[in-house]
């Protein structure tokens, strides 16, 4: 019952689409929720894990060579993406900026989410990097993850500086 509340709002339904079908309050809906959500954040099998030892980075690398074809993408580690996750216009009393929140290019207000996966589609890593009006590479030099890397213990790193940004490990 917990998870099926859980599931059903983050889908974006409310407790009243299950108000009826499964007779709780909204006190118990919303305590469901947080319950999972508390079980969630604490479970350590589901944190982000980026690959540091030379055995890990190997094994991501690895991952990636099976998956591509004929073995093409060698030594990739992680894939690395920005999002524009869209806000409400900021008050001027929460940001010195407003302005700085604001995509030209999405015509938005919004936050840069820098996000890394592996090979299997899993999050390695997540920030919320930069104002909106900030492009990938600006935001990703402001975060950990650009730390991160370079101080993997790796013979030689290309980080594109497309959309789409791959870990090479060579």
């Amino acid at each position: 019952m917990m998870m099926h509340c859980l599931l059903r709002w983050l889908a974006g339904g409310s407790y009243l689409d299950l108000k009826i079908s499964t007779g709780i309050s909204q006190a118990a809906f919303y305590h469901y929720i947080n319950k999972c959500m508390d079980a969630i954040l604490a479970s350590t099998d589901l944190a982000y894990k980026f690959p540091e030892t030379e055995q890990e980075l190997n094994k991501a690398a690895q991952g990636f060579t099976t998956m591509s074809s004929h073995g093409a993408i060698k030594g990739c580690v992680a894939c690395l993406d920005g999002y524009l996750l869209q806000i409400k216009v900021p008050a001027k009393a929460e940001t010195g900026n407003v302005k700085a929140y604001f995509s030209g290019h999405y015509q938005t207000y919004g936050i840069n989410v820098q996000a890394a996966c592996d090979h299997q589609c899993r999050f390695v890593y997540a920030a919320l990097a930069s104002p909106g009006g900030a492009n990938d590479i600006a935001a990703y030099r402001k975060t950990r993850f650009n730390e991160m890397v370079q101080n993997l213990p790796i013979r030689s790193l290309l980080l594109g500086t497309m959309l789409l940004c791959a870990l090479r490990l060579y």
